[in-house]
């Protein structure tokens, strides 16, 4: 994989960190139910969006900016809203599955991380488990 086609897909990656950590909130704040779940899942998708700001910087680009906001289904009850994470994680497990093919070794890793943790997070906003997370 070029360097080129290592920094567009992270970030795109890093993109869609930042759209979960607004998700995350959104959801915290509107649904008090969810509001313990979405700040415990904050801090992993924190430490993401800052891992991957500086593979991006090493790799020779600069971070993509988070929006403003997102266009996101306005998630009307607690059920939408863990449809709304389980989306956003759903699409970074696809971020990094496009990653972890040809990428240098510290790039795959960090992706098959990323993966793992994606499938996980689809799981515990209640997502049926996949055999292969990320791949449509």
């Amino acid at each position: 994989m070029s360097t080129a086609t290592e920094l567009r897909l992270t970030q795109q990656w890093l993109a869609l960190e930042h759209e979960a950590i607004w998700v995350l909130a959104l959801v915290g704040a509107r649904f008090p139910a969810l509001e313990g779940a979405a700040q415990d899942a904050l801090p992993a998708h924190e430490t993401t969006r800052d891992r991957l700001a500086d593979a991006v910087t090493d790799l020779g680009g600069t971070p993509v900016a988070t929006q403003p906001s997102y266009d996101v289904t306005d998630p009307r009850d607690a059920s939408a809203a863990r449809a709304l994470v389980r989306d956003v994680e759903a699409r970074i497990a696809a971020a990094c599955v496009r990653l972890v093919g040809p990428t240098s070794d510290r790039a795959r890793d960090r992706a098959v991380r990323g993966l793992r943790a994606a499938a996980l997070a689809q799981v515990r906003w209640g997502a049926d488990p996949e055999p292969f997370p990320g791949l449509d």
